[in-house]
């Protein structure tokens, strides 16, 4: 309804324009029919073949092409990210201080590995049955969301 009135007020307008229950329920109906018409003039839907039409325009627009300014900004971009990315390896020890970053990663993950695996055996000893079902819904779910994600875009046809 109309945010400027409120129930009491729309009740006592149809009361005074109708004498029966019917006649009240039908001048609400035409009234809420109206309030949508007219949202719906505020904010027309677009043509029917919108979609279709900016498309044939994108296909038409020619493709701009790339300049050497562009070209030379982005190797120039590039070249500082390498430079300062050694930078920045040479400051903290070299490869040296990389390989051994490296090392504790791969210590930190087979403790994480080995963490989980012996979590997941006590979970799998103690109630394996809703293990396997919160398992199962959760792979189906998985599978049902690369199922629709996986499918190819529709093409747009006039």
């Amino acid at each position: 309804m109309n945010s400027e009135w409120n129930d009491e007020e729309l009740a006592s307008l149809v009361a005074g324009l109708a004498d029966t229950d019917e006649a009240r329920a039908a001048l609400l109906e035409e009234h809420r029919q109206l309030e949508k018409d007219l949202l719906r003039l505020a904010d027309p839907m677009p043509p029917v073949d919108f979609v279709a039409l900016v498309m044939r325009r994108v296909e038409a627009a020619p493709v701009r092409p790339v300049s050497r300014r562009e070209v030379m900004l982005a190797g120039t971009v590039v070249l500082a990210t390498v430079a300062s990315a050694l930078g920045a390896l040479l400051a903290s020890g070299g490869l040296a201080g990389l390989g051994l970053g490296l090392a504790d990663l791969a210590v930190k993950v087979r403790d994480g590995l080995v963490a989980m695996g012996s979590g997941l055996f006590a979970l799998w000893t103690t109630a394996a049955l809703p293990l396997a079902v919160a398992l199962s819904l959760s792979i189906g779910l998985m599978l049902l969301a690369l199922r629709r994600y996986a499918q190819p875009a529709a093409k747009v046809t006039s």
